[in-house]
């Protein structure tokens, strides 16, 4: 098996995606929860959609995992990318609306900083398997 880092095989990497995954998507929505008051209704509406587009991402990566069935990993990919998507869009929004939080700004480059690593660990593991 091929190794991602210097002593952690592809699949470890791509299981620890997972988890962190799933942990950042449970307490980005457990602070999203905390914060209504401050954002209104439409962005919190993407938000909700957004964290449970990325759980829904990171069950279809520990199905792929767990049942090794590789071919399940594009689904992640795909589904990753439009979480993405869909975060940026409530960024854009927040930032449309003229909130300044550094905070938030700092997320969203840790969220795409996030999902560029899923990507090519994910893809390193598909490309492993296939």
């Amino acid at each position: 098996m091929k190794k991602f880092c210097c002593c952690l095989s592809l699949r470890t990497g791509a299981l620890s995606i997972a988890v962190s995954g799933l942990t950042v998507d449970v307490l980005e929505s457990i602070w999203t929860i905390i914060s209504k008051q401050q954002f209104c209704g439409d962005i919190l509406v993407i938000w909700i959609i957004s964290a449970f587009w990325n759980i829904l991402s990171d069950m279809v990566l520990f199905t792929a995992i767990y049942r090794e069935n590789p071919n399940l990993l594009p689904v992640h990919l795909v589904t990753c990318l439009a979480g993405l998507i869909l975060e940026m869009v409530s960024h854009m929004v927040i930032a449309a609306i003229g909130v300044t939080d550094y905070y938030l700004i700092g997320y969203a480059f840790f969220k795409i900083g996030y999902t560029t690593a899923d990507m090519v660990i994910v893809l390193s593991y598909y490309h492993s398997e296939v």
